[in-house]
């Protein structure tokens, strides 16, 4: 039996991509898994997937962007279970433009649900994990957070966020036994990603990036990792 058996993850971003394929792999280990994503229809759909493979399973439509929402979907949570051990922030929205032509609305948008989403997640879920003494948080970050791209100005300050949050929250927390990690993936094979000028067959498995986050669960609690990068093949000088 695994030693995740009975845990319990909370992933933002759960109904598709990334998100999905770590709620598959958790589920496997036993844990109860709680996804969220905006959409319902597209959630319940996921939901119902995941719970044919047998396995605990909540499901609760949730803006991350608003405190309100992200506290309910939390006290859900814990009403039902009664803890969290794993947080994956993993919501994210793109906007493409360049500084001079992108609109105030579109960098809004991108900061508040990649980066205030996670702080304000990560903050639900803290008064919880020191109760418990022991707590992980995995910020899906991207490589765009460690250069940034022209035309993606504000999904580049955003990642370059997520990650400062992590080291912060890494100093705050490790010392009550909450541990994190920002991962920082090339282009994953998403639909947010769909149209890129890399193909899908050639772009990083999101199964890939779940069993990253599975192995990091998988560490003595002695063991701390800040950051991961995890580049595709062609984007590798040979």
């Amino acid at each position: 039996m695994s030693d995740l058996n009975g845990q319990v993850a909370l992933i933002t971003g759960g109904s598709s991509g990334i998100g999905l394929a770590i709620a598959e792999v958790l589920l496997a280990e036993g844990m109860t898994v709680a996804i969220t994503a905006r959409e319902p229809k597209r959630l319940g759909k996921a939901a119902e997937a995941l719970r044919a493979k047998g396995g605990r399973v909540i499901a609760m439509p949730t803006d991350v962007s608003q405190a309100s929402e992200v506290s309910a979907f939390v006290n859900h949570v814990k009403a039902e279970v009664g803890r969290i051990d794993l947080l994956v922030n993993n919501a994210g929205i793109f906007r493409l433009g360049k500084i001079a032509d992108l609109s105030e609305a579109d960098w809004d948008a991108v900061q508040d649900i990649n980066l205030k989403g996670a702080f304000l997640c990560t903050k639900a879920v803290l008064p919880i994990m020191k109760k418990q003494h022991s707590g992980y948080v995995v910020n899906i970050s991207s490589v765009a957070g460690k250069t940034g791209f022209g035309e993606a100005s504000a999904y580049c300050a955003s990642k370059f966020g997520l990650i400062g949050l992590t080291e912060s929250l890494l100093e705050e927390g490790v010392k009550e036994g909450i541990r994190a990690t920002a991962i920082c993936p090339g282009y994953v094979a998403t639909p947010m990603v769909a149209g890129v000028d890399v193909p899908q067959s050639a772009m990083i498995p999101p199964e890939d990036i779940a069993k990253v986050v599975q192995s990091l669960l998988h560490l003595s609690p002695l063991t701390v990792i800040r950051e991961i990068v995890v580049n595709r093949v062609g984007s590798v000088d040979g």
